[in-house]
C-alpha cells in the first residue's frame, strides 16, 4: 500500500487512521517516539471477571478499544512486530517513550530489546491519587524509556524519573486510556525530537501536547472514531491550560454519569 490520505493535516501535526504497521514503511524520518500501547492486561476485564465470576476474556465490548483484550503472548507478538518495523523511520539516537502498567512491564522490556533498542530506564508517572483496593492500591504507571543506540542528549538534565500529575478524569477524558496533555508535554520538553511519532495515538493527546510546544508530529490511530476525537481536539486553539477540578462520584450522579461512576469503580480494582 502506499501513504493513505491524512485524516487531519493542520500546522505541522498529521494524524493517519489505519495499521501503523500498514502505514509505517511509507512514513519519513522521526526522532522521538511518545506512544500509549493497549496494554493488554485486562485491567478493567479483571474488575469485570470479578463481578461476573468469569476468567474468560471478551471482545464484545463497544465502549472500550481495539487489541486491548488480546493475550499477554499476542502483545507481546504485537509489539515487536510494531517496534521492528519502527526502526526504518528512527533517527539514530532517537528516543522512544512506551506507557505500560506493572503487568506488562517485563514484556515491553524483552520487545524493546528484542527489537533492537537500548533499554535505558524506567520512568514513573504517579498518578497523585490511588484507587480502592484490598492491597497495595494502584497509583502510577510505568514508562520505559529506550533508544536506537546511545541516546541524544537531554534537552533539561533537571527531570527527575518520577513523574507526578493527576489523571483525566472520567467526565471529561475522550478515550478510556488518556493521558494528562501536562504529562506529555513535560516528557517532550526535556527531550530531543523536532518529529514525533505516536502508533497508538488514541484521541491524539500527544500530537496536542506537541502543538503546545511548537513541534512537529505524526500520529496514527486504527478507529476512526478516536481520530475523529483526535481531529477535533487538534483543531482547536491552544487555550492556556487549567487545571480541572476533579468531580466525586456525587457531582457525577448529579450530571448523570452513572457510568463514568462505574467505570471509575472498575480502574480502582486493578
Amino acid at each position: 500500500m502506499s501513504l493513505p490520505t491524512p485524516y487531519y493535516e493542520h500546522g505541522g501535526i498529521t494524524v493517519y487512521c489505519g495499521d501503523c504497521r500498514d502505514i509505517l514503511p511509507h512514513l519519513p524520518k522521526v526522532d522521538l517516539v511518545l506512544t500509549d500501547p493497549p496494554y493488554a492486561s485486562g485491567a478493567r476485564r479483571d474488575a469485570d471477571r470479578q463481578v461476573r465470576g468469569s476468567m474468560l476474556r471478551s471482545m464484545e465490548d463497544a465502549d472500550w478499544f481495539s487489541h486491548d483484550s488480546i493475550t499477554a503472548w499476542g502483545f507481546a507478538w504485537f509489539l515487536r512486530s510494531t517496534l521492528g518495523g519502527l526502526r526504518g523511520i528512527l533517527s539514530e539516537g532517537a528516543h522512544l517513550y512506551v506507557f505500560t502498567d506493572w503487568r506488562m512491564t517485563p514484556t515491553v522490556y524483552g520487545m524493546v530489546e528484542a527489537s533492537g533498542y537500548r533499554v535505558n530506564h524506567c520512568l514513573v508517572w504517579d498518578k497523585s491519587h490511588y484507587g480502592m483496593g484490598t492491597y497495595w492500591r494502584n497509583q502510577h504507571e510505568n514508562i520505559v524509556f529506550a533508544s536506537l543506540g546511545t541516546p541524544a542528549a537531554m534537552l533539561d538534565r533537571g527531570m527527575g524519573s518520577v513523574l507526578k500529575f493527576p489523571g483525566v478524569s472520567p467526565g471529561v477524558r475522550k478515550h478510556p486510556t488518556e493521558k494528562p496533555v501536562e504529562l506529555l508535554a513535560a516528557i517532550i520538553g526535556a527531550v530531543p525530537g523536532s518529529v514525533i511519532f505516536d502508533p497508538f495515538a488514541g484521541s491524539c493527546t500527544t500530537g496536542v501536547a506537541a502543538k503546545q510546544l511548537g513541534r512537529k508530529a505524526i500520529l496514527i490511530e486504527i478507529e476512526e472514531r478516536f481520530c475523529e476525537i483526535g481531529a477535533k481536539r487538534l483543531s482547536q486553539e491552544i487555550l492556556p491550560f487549567e487545571p480541572e477540578t476533579p468531580r466525586t462520584a456525587a457531582q457525577m450522579a448529579l450530571l448523570g454519569w452513572q457510568d463514568d461512576i462505574k467505570e471509575t469503580i472498575l480502574e480502582a480494582k486493578e
